[in-house]
Order: structure tokens, then sequence, then C-alpha cells
């Protein structure tokens, strides 16, 4: 009985005194004592893994230290371990998109808001934080998504007309830019077909050149054969003439 009773009293303090760490640790972060927050918090967490909130401020803690590194680091082990729920890290993951997004790794902080919906759909700022960052990187059709499932989700909330301006401006550069496309396709359809008309004629004319060129060789040919022929029919000629008078001198021997 004593043992039992030590015992409960041991956890009744080990449990008293993380209390007190972690009063003193929301303390800190309250009062804007950072520094000293983060080993309250770091002990907190060592101690209770799946204590969401202080991942959460542990990670704001070390960015605004300017260790901004160090608070991506730890909200990245968080989402790797297996102690939070899929709802921690769905905050978890929210808070290491923003962080990504204000070191200006805006895909990447995509990438994070859509985790942080893979786990917890019910997260609406994720699709309002992801639609924003997408009109930066010019991703327009999925920008206009995101809005419209926010306003869908939260059709009360009171940025509706700033949105429902942003939607209609982003599809009016949707569709100006679908336009300039065709344009651009046209004109490469065109140039094509101009480059295609050049080459054939550019193939027509080397051929008729070539043409030429063989008629010229052949009547070439044609005129040295006939000149060659002509040669052959005077020589033929001589030596006929040649062996008449052979003939004509024999017949004429003068017999002594």
């Amino acid at each position: 009985m004593l043992v039992i009773a030590s015992a409960g009293v041991r956890a009744q303090d080990s449990s008293s005194e993380g209390n007190d760490v972690w009063d003193r640790a929301v303390e800190a972060m309250q009062n804007n004592e950072l520094a000293q927050a983060v080993p309250l918090l770091e002990v907190m967490i060592s101690r209770d893994p799946g204590n969401t909130e202080a991942v959460r401020y542990l990670a704001v803690a070390l960015e605004q230290t300017d260790r901004g590194e160090r608070a991506e680091s730890v909200l990245r082990e968080a989402l790797r371990s297996d102690s939070l729920s899929s709802t921690g890290k769905s905050k978890v993951a929210f808070d290491l998109a923003m962080i990504l997004a204000r070191r200006g790794d805006r895909h990447q902080a995509i990438e994070m808001y859509s985790e942080a919906l893979e786990y917890d759909s019910s997260r609406v700022d994720s699709y309002l934080n992801r639609a924003n960052l997408k009109v930066v990187t010019e991703e327009y059709e999925g920008a206009v998504t995101d809005y419209e499932y926010f306003l869908a989700l939260r059709p009360d909330t009171d940025q509706r007309p700033q949105i429902e301006e942003m939607i209609a401006l982003l599809q009016e550069t949707i569709e100006a830019e679908r336009i300039a496309r065709e344009e651009a396709e046209r004109r490469r359809r065109e140039e094509e077909e101009a480059q295609r008309i050049a080459e054939e004629e550019r193939r027509q004319r080397e051929e008729e050149e070539r043409r030429a060129a063989e008629e010229r060789r052949q009547r070439m040919l044609d005129s040295v054969l006939q000149s060659l022929e002509s040669a052959d029919e005077e020589t033929t000629s001589v030596e006929a003439e040649d062996e008449e008078l052979r003939t004509y001198d024999d017949e004429l021997d003068i017999v002594d």
C-alpha cells in the first residue's frame, strides 16, 4: 500500500510539474519572452510528443527569434510523428505552409496547405490561403476553384465581396489568356503553312533546275554524238575513195 501510495504521489508531482512547465511556457509566449519559452516548450514536447499546441508555439518562438529553419524542422518532424492526431497534423501542416509562404517558398507552401486539407478538410482557411498563393504563382484556374470552395464552406465570410471580385478578375484573365493562346496557335499554324509552301516551292524550283540541267547535258551529249557520227561517216568515205584509187591504179599497171 505504501508503494502504491508513493507511486501515486510521484505521478501527481510529475503531472503538477508538467502543468507548471506548460504554464510557464505559455506565460513566456504571452509576455513575448520567446527565448525563455523555447526550452520550456522543448521540455513539454519531449514529455508529450502529441502536444500539438506545444509544437506550434515552439515553431512560432523559433521563427520569431530568427531560427526559421529550426522552426520548419520542428514542424516537419511533428508531421512524421505518429503521436499527433489527424487534426493536429492538419494544424501543423497549416503552420508550416505559412512559414514557407513567408519565406517565399510558394510552391512548397501550396503543397503544405493541400496536406493540411488532406488531414482535416474542415480547415477552410487552407483553401483561402492556397488560393492567394496560386494567384501569385499564376495558377489562376486553381485559385478560382479554391476561392469557390472557401465561399461554399464559409458563405457568411466578411471577405465575400473581395473574393467575388477577385474571382471575376481571374476569370477575365483566364479568358484573355485562352484567346491569346488560340491566337498564338493560329499564328503558329499560319507560319508553319507558309514555311511548308515556301519549302514546297523551293523543292519545285530545284527540281525544275535539275530537269533543265539534265536536258542541257542531254542536248550536249546528243550534239557530241552527232558530231562523232559525222566524223565517222567522213572517215569511211575517204577510206572508200582511197580503196577505189588503189583499184584503179592496179588496173593501170604498164607491162614492159
